[in-house]
């Protein structure tokens, strides 16, 4: 089998150096299986991410593993002769029909060339709409893959790969209402309440803000997960053109009884500013009492997933967060231009802080994640394993008539226990580094 794994060409706007987690995980993917199955494998990025691996010591992850490199500023030059910046790529290729665009054309030409006539079975991309391939390679399987909606610590990491695209592109996107409502099997039940009783009481046993009392005063309590400004994710998906807008608007809308705990997605961008000429916390907390902010939420990675058992529910644009709700019986509530909007209790807010209390079973769409989405650390971590898996997903793709019966069930049920319970983490809460 023939593998070719693909980066945008382009640094993603947080920085030239975000997407190397992603250089050396898809690199590390190709390794293990070249090792295990003598897979043929092609890794596509641009030419900073390899210099960057050189002066991280790196580049034995590329042993036996063919190289396609973009030279971004040389495709930045063709690109402007479309009157395309190249910072909006991601988000043209995600828009419906811009995989037609002469940009993408453009990008799909130099991939072409830098694959010296490489014909993969399987394209496996991150985090990117790559339906602009399609014409370069027909034939192939395309999955887009990223981190699982399960993968900080205590939960094992994991990843979804998904044959439709990302985010309304997404399977979740584009069969939610169906997936929610459909069938569990008995197994896929015990495995969901399995799943959720490990985890509740493995947060509940590292929750570094216990201390707080965050219910007093309120009839409810609400999650707000902010995210990341200026990322097709968010900005597509509503018309906020910043977390700011979206927390004020959240705060504006909630009743002053129901208690609105704010989370920052630190690694790209702190919202709740306490100094400088943009400081806005006093602010906040004086015109909406009901605002729920500690500062110790920055000392830790990932603090919204200790605060989701403790809340009514949480109000999301496109954050894993809101499957974390579901796992936890809570309600989940997001803008109905949302890819999350098929699979959430509620779309518009006033019907979300209406619903607070009273969630409907989400049973059957946990178990769809947990027995054919998601893929935990343990598997694809074997190149035999993940080998097999790209082969079934391959054969699926190529025979079944209905595109969400193409995600394969992952492993058996035995296996799944194993690699989402057995062999979790050890709990342990992060702190996070203080680069202010």
């Amino acid at each position: 089998m023939k593998i070719a794994c693909y980066i945008h060409p382009v640094p993603v706007p947080i920085g030239p150096n975000a997407d190397y987690f992603w250089f050396e995980t898809l690199a590390s993917l190709l390794q293990r299986m070249r090792r295990a199955d003598a897979t043929e494998g092609l890794l596509i990025s641009r030419a900073w991410l390899h210099s960057f691996a050189e002066a991280q010591g790196a580049l034995s992850l590329l042993e036996g593993v063919r190289v396609g490199v973009i030279d971004e500023t040389s495709l930045s030059h063709r690109l402007r002769s479309t009157g395309v910046l190249p910072a909006t790529l991601a988000r043209l290729a995600y828009s419906t029909g811009g995989e037609n665009h002469p940009a993408l054309q453009i990008v799909a030409d130099e991939v072409g060339r830098c694959g010296h006539g490489f014909e993969p079975d399987v394209v496996i991309a991150f985090g990117t709409q790559i339906d602009f391939l399609a014409q370069l390679w027909p034939k192939a399987l395309r999955l887009h893959v990223e981190t699982g909606a399960y993968t900080r610590n205590p939960y094992p990491g994991s990843l979804y790969f998904d044959h439709l695209g990302v985010y309304r592109h997404s399977a979740v996107g584009k069969a939610g209402k169906r997936l929610r409502a459909g069938a569990t099997s008995t197994d896929g039940r015990i495995l969901v309440s399995k799943f959720r009783a490990n985890f509740e009481s493995a947060l509940a046993s590292i929750d570094p803000f216990q201390r707080h009392d965050l219910r007093s005063g309120y009839r409810s309590l609400i999650l707000l997960p902010l995210q990341v400004s200026n990322h097709y994710s968010f900005d597509q998906q509503v018309g906020y053109r910043s977390q700011f807008e979206l927390l004020l608007d959240v705060l504006s809308a909630t009743p002053r009884d129901v208690g609105v705990i704010a989370t920052e997605y630190l690694e790209c961008e702190e919202v709740l500013k306490t100094r400088g000429f943009g400081e806005n916390l006093n602010y906040l907390r004086d015109t909406f009492p009901n605002l729920i902010f500690h500062e110790d939420f920055r000392s830790w990675f990932a603090p919204s997933q200790f605060l989701v058992p403790r809340v009514d529910g949480v109000w999301t644009v496109s954050s894993n967060v809101g499957y974390q709700a579901m796992l936890f019986n809570r309600i989940l509530g997001t803008p109905a231009t949302t890819h999350m909007a098929g699979i959430a209790d509620a779309t518009v807010f006033q019907d979300f802080i209406d619903r607070l209390g009273r969630p409907a079973n989400a049973d059957a769409f946990l178990a769809w994640q947990l027995e054919r989405y998601l893929v935990p650390e343990l598997l694809f971590r074997d190149g035999h394993w993940l080998h097999n898996y790209l082969e079934r997903r391959l054969d699926a793709a190529q025979r079944v008539n209905d595109q969400i019966d193409a995600f394969v069930p992952v492993a058996d049920m035995d296996r799944l226990m194993e690699a989402w319970i057995a062999q979790a983490p050890k709990p342990l809460a992060m702190p996070f580094p203080d680069f202010r």
